[in-house]
């Protein structure tokens, strides 16, 4: 029988931790700082944790007076080191919305800096020993540097990353390469590259320890386990102290005392053991992909059943290759549904990948060249001589993966459902661990097919679905109609970033939310008004878009354009899609859904009718398109960022009552005038902010204000992606990514 009992106990640990820990109040910035990203900071402190070297530059923990953040930078840091940085301070919580990414967030703040002062050091014994791993890993990139000359290529850069977990000049294409064939994990120190590099050594020691003259007397795995568990403790330091090698160093440790003590240990036991350490030391960890893909692979390995004895009478190489297909295919299957769940991807071509590649890094290239950086110490030609050679195997390696990629590309496959993806790795490894084959693993597989045909999140039959997305600073929302076609109005834009890739981002935040959502195209893109905040994410929307709305006529230049390099709207939408100006009143109507265009409005002549356009002694603002969608008797309204006069135009021409209405001017006090909140009244108000903005936006008053008139205020900063589902017959259904912070 299986010894589950540890698991089970990691698993009740992991829920009570995700049940009690309440989200308390934010935590306060350091002294004389503002959590964005456009204001400029100076903040002192001194580097606490093991520093990391990526493609974006080092990274480490710095810690002040008053809160700790996580420091980027250019140029190496030493732990140890008390540094005046400047720079831009934010929160990095990442963007709340169904399909995205966890945020990579090391700390409560991020400071990438500017410039940087070195005030002196304050060494303890912790950061002592850090600072001597983080020499050591110079040293080590120094002597691979030197082995292979000023000219890198893929595979010195990837042996860089492998032997010292130094990513920064692991070019992108390499990265994708390995990913479509799923030996990515290669890349940095893993958790298999620790357990490698300890069986070794403690194999090693053991004999050494058989064939001594006191080989007879001792037990030689007792006297070689202390010196191996030694080496991977600090192989775990020089390398970054990754979450997947930390669970590794767990599970070698309780091996290795095992190993002491003379006594038996199974490998499910010890990854409970080390689920429940981990988390216990960083819950925050429960979230995190490397710690989920790196315990469900774990696990596949632990639970999966031994070759049964008629497979031993077989030909040893087609057995090998039978099992290691096998078994290679099963931790495909237990890990696609994380790996679908936080980057939308799946990735068919790790079988072949992790069954012919994997073995040639983790058995030739790492121990080739550690033997190399440790021979290079005392006889500096020979230890080249290995490094060449592991640089050439991992360029082999890198070479084949190079055309598996092309015949196993990688999947673009969402589940949009936490728990869906949870159900499905649970069922996967309920399977894999069954030793007898009956009739119950087909209803299993049946099961397990449908649960993947079901892990996207459709809004319910009949029902309209509006999502407010999280884009940060700016406006997105998703419009799922009850027929199936998909609009979007506004499409989000980090205005303050310096090059296009970091400004659209919150279009790849609006594509992963339709992948969750199961669409694959955009029907209908309403665009307000032409400030970037609300289009540049057309720039990295990842689906087609048939047809774009936005407002008729050359906007008013109302404001000094800013020094930019990003594109203009017309730059970006004109490629995209065809681009209509729609009539005001009913625009459209799709099935029992209309959509209503209330304002800009312009009368050029007395006695004519007014028109959908653009009003030239209006800003650019109060010339945003407001739309309003109506529902099953319900409407939502989206007000764009019209100001005061743009709302009174609105109110004056027939806009009334609505049950959801998307605040103006993400909560600007310009905006939300007493009028037009109290002509539309709404049940639900939705304001669209960044966290910390440095408008410091919504205006207290403006949400009062809300409230007064019998509104709900959900708000993007503190509660994410907000949705709002009209169902006939039903009660408005709100639902909120997080429950805000009270």
């Amino acid at each position: 029988m299986l010894a589950l009992r540890p698991l089970a106990v990691a698993v009740a640990f992991a829920a009570v931790l995700a049940v009690a820990r309440r989200p308390g109040a934010p935590p306060a910035p350091p002294a004389g700082a503002t959590a964005d990203d456009r204001s400029i900071d100076r903040v002192e402190g001194v580097v606490t944790g093991m520093p990391i070297a990526t493609p974006l530059g080092f990274g480490a923990e710095l810690a002040t007076e008053t809160a700790t953040l996580w420091l980027w930078s250019s140029e190496r840091i030493l732990p140890g080191e008390r540094l005046a940085v400047t720079g831009r301070l934010r929160t990095p919580r990442g963007l709340l919305d169904p399909g995205a990414p966890p945020a990579d967030a090391r700390a409560p703040f991020e400071l990438s800096a500017i410039a940087i002062e070195h005030r002196g050091e304050v060494l303890t014994w912790r950061t002592a020993i850090l600072r001597a791993a983080a020499r050591t890993q110079a040293a080590w990139v120094a002597t691979i540097h030197s082995a292979i000359g000023a000219d890198l290529g893929p595979g010195a850069a990837a042996l860089q990353g492998i032997l010292t977990g130094d990513r920064g000049t692991v070019p992108a294409a390499l990265d994708d390469r390995w990913r479509a064939c799923g030996i990515f994990h290669a890349l940095s120190v893993s958790g298999l590259h620790l357990a490698v590099v300890a069986g070794l050594v403690f194999l090693i020691l053991r004999r050494l320890a058989a064939a001594s003259p006191w080989g007879g007397r001792i037990r030689p795995a007792r006297w070689a386990a202390p010196p191996a568990l030694a080496i991977a403790v600090a192989y775990t330091l020089i390398t970054g102290a990754q979450v997947a090698t930390l669970r590794s160093l767990v599970v070698i440790a309780i091996v290795m005392i095992a190993e002491v003590l003379d006594r038996d240990v199974r490998l499910v036991d010890a990854l409970g053991l080390a689920a429940i350490v981990l988390l216990a030391w960083r819950p925050d960890d429960l979230a995190d992909p490397s710690f989920q893909l790196s315990f469900a692979a774990a696990l596949a390995l632990a639970l999966r059943p031994k070759a049964i004895a008629s497979l031993a009478r077989t030909n040893r190489i087609a057995r090998w290759l039978r099992e290691g297909i096998a078994t290679s295919a099963w931790v495909v299957l237990v890990t696609a549904p994380l790996t679908a769940y936080h980057f939308h991807q799946i990735q068919p071509g790790g079988v072949i990948g992790n069954l012919v590649l994997t073995p040639l890094l983790e058995l030739v290239a790492l121990p080739v060249g550690l033997a190399g950086l440790a021979v290079a110490a005392i006889w500096p030609a020979a230890g080249a001589v290995l490094i060449r050679i592991a640089a050439h195997v991992v360029g082999l390696v890198d070479t084949v993966a190079g055309g598996l990629a092309r015949i196993t590309p990688v999947g673009a496959v969402a589940v949009g459902s936490a728990i869906a993806a949870a159900v499905l790795v649970a069922l996967s490894l309920w399977l894999l661990a069954r030793e007898q084959r009956t009739r119950i693993d087909g209803l299993a597989w049946l099961a397990l097919t449908c649960g993947w045909l079901v892990a996207r999140t459709p809004p319910p039959p009949g029902a309209l679905r509006v999502t407010f997305l999280d884009v940060g600073q700016g406006d997105a929302a998703i419009v799922e109609l009850p027929g199936g076609d998909v609009w979007l109005v506004d499409a989000g834009g980090l205005a303050g970033r310096a090059d296009l890739a970091a400004a659209a981002a919150p279009g790849r935040a609006i594509t992963r939310a339709l992948e969750a959502y199961g669409h694959r195209e955009v029907a209908l893109a309403i665009i307000s008004h032409p400030h970037p905040d609300h289009y540049l994410g057309l720039a990295a929307l990842g689906v087609p878009v048939r047809e774009l709305w936005t407002a008729d006529g050359d906007p008013p230049r109302d404001e000094p354009r800013r020094a930019s390099a990003l594109p203009s709207f017309t730059s970006i939408a004109g490629p995209l899609a065809p681009i209509h100006h729609p009539p005001l009143g009913l625009a459209r109507r799709e099935g029992d859904v209309e959509l209503w265009v209330w304002a800009p409005r312009l009368r050029e002549r007395d006695g004519e009718p007014e028109r959908e356009a653009i009003d030239p002694v209006r800003t650019v603002n109060d010339n945003s398109l407001v739309v309003e969608l109506r529902y099953a008797g319900r409407s939502i309204v989206f007000a764009g960022d019209v100001e005061a006069e743009g709302e009174a135009a609105a109110v004056a021409a027939g806009l009334g009552a609505a049950d959801v209405v998307k605040v103006a001017h993400h909560g600007s006090p310009t905006s939300s005038s007493p009028a037009f909140v109290a002509a539309t009244h709404p049940a639900l108000a939705v304001i669209s902010c960044g966290v910390a903005n440095s408008f410091g936006f919504p205006a207290p008053d403006v949400v009062e204000r809300w409230r007064a008139a019998g509104a709900e205020v959900a708000r993007t900063d503190s509660s994410g992606a907000i949705t709002v589902t009209i169902t006939p017959g039903e009660p408005l259904d709100v639902d909120r990514f997080r429950s805000p912070v009270p």
